[in-house]
């Protein structure tokens, strides 16, 4: 991807995206997908490709989760996995929903590693724009490149309504 940094230079960002699925999508739609496809668990399976994404040269990873934010301990094919993608070194950001909740919002004030004004996981922006279009998921990232390689600076998160509320 090319953008242009503060001081008007073009630069080229190479931008990972991996996007996963609750594995319970085989009882919801088995009709379907029975035979055709395989799941795993949403957090082993990110923990698995990041790195690979990284070494193929994605200088940011965005992961795009179909997947809700619980604090509930860690269990494996967890249809609600976000809070653990959040641990993962190497994201960069996480667009998720599933559960038809805003995040960052207060619901979510009192999970550890939350930080909704930030709206940030564990220092890992992520939004969760509520639901059927209600809300603009923005994700900001601030990147400085040094000798070619690009650190994230600064992060943040919000979900935007799309109308005013009165």
């Amino acid at each position: 991807t090319e953008v242009v940094d503060k001081d008007g230079k073009k630069q080229t960002l190479k931008i990972g995206y991996i996007g996963v699925v609750p594995p319970q999508i085989m009882g919801w739609d088995k009709a379907n997908l029975s035979g055709k496809v395989t799941v795993n668990d949403i957090t082993e399976t990110v923990r698995k490709y990041v790195p690979e994404m990284r070494e193929k040269g994605a200088d940011v990873v965005v992961v795009l989760a179909h997947s809700g934010l619980s604090a509930d301990p860690y269990k494996v094919m967890a249809e609600n996995s976000v809070y653990y993608l959040s641990e993962i070194p190497g994201v960069n950001a996480i667009m998720f929903g599933h559960a038809h909740a805003v995040f960052p919002g207060k619901d979510f004030a009192d999970i550890e590693g939350a930080d909704i004004t930030k709206g940030t996981l564990n220092g890992v922006p992520a939004v969760m724009p509520g639901m059927w279009g209600d809300h603009l998921g923005v994700v900001d990232l601030q990147l400085s490149n040094d000798s070619g390689k690009w650190q994230v600076t600064q992060a943040k998160a919000e979900a935007r309504p799309i109308y005013d509320i009165v």
